[in-house]
């Protein structure tokens, strides 16, 4: 179980204050308090630097002194396993991730499709979107 909830009351930190920094409602602070929802990577990372904490503290794992490789591994490492809650496997917690990804993939497209419609040049498109005029081109071609 992470220690968000004690990290933030011995802070003084209110649980609006957390839900602003991650951009979120302050419920949902109490879900990650719980464990009912996983901590995503960006929102550890924002708490850590929020917090003045490693992400190891964070989570409720042991801390040892640090090395360097170990410093760079540990939110992937030993936090991996405390990113999802104990109830999820992590194929279940993977294929939700996939899932969530594939969605998102399809409303860009989408998105893509409609300022195409719309009668944006590919070239404004790829430079709002990240996306090459060749990767749009070939959306477009499937249309």
């Amino acid at each position: 179980m992470n220690q968000l909830k004690t990290l933030r009351k011995q802070r003084n930190i209110s649980q609006a204050d957390i839900a602003n920094e991650l951009g979120i409602k302050p419920a949902a602070v109490s879900k990650y308090e719980t464990g009912r929802v996983p901590l995503s990577e960006d929102s550890i990372e924002k708490l850590c630097a929020m917090l003045h904490v490693s992400a190891d503290e964070l989570l409720g794992l042991p801390t040892a002194s640090h090395t360097a490789a170990s410093e760079k591994t540990s939110v992937h490492s030993k936090a991996a396993g405390q990113i999802y809650p104990a109830s999820v496997s992590l194929e279940d917690y993977l294929l939700t991730l996939l899932n969530t990804i594939a969605k998102q993939k399809k409303q860009m497209d989408q998105t893509i499709r409609n300022l195409h419609l719309c009668g944006i040049p590919k070239a404004t498109i790829a430079r709002v979107t990240a996306i090459s005029e060749s990767e749009i081109q070939k959306l477009l071609d499937t249309m």
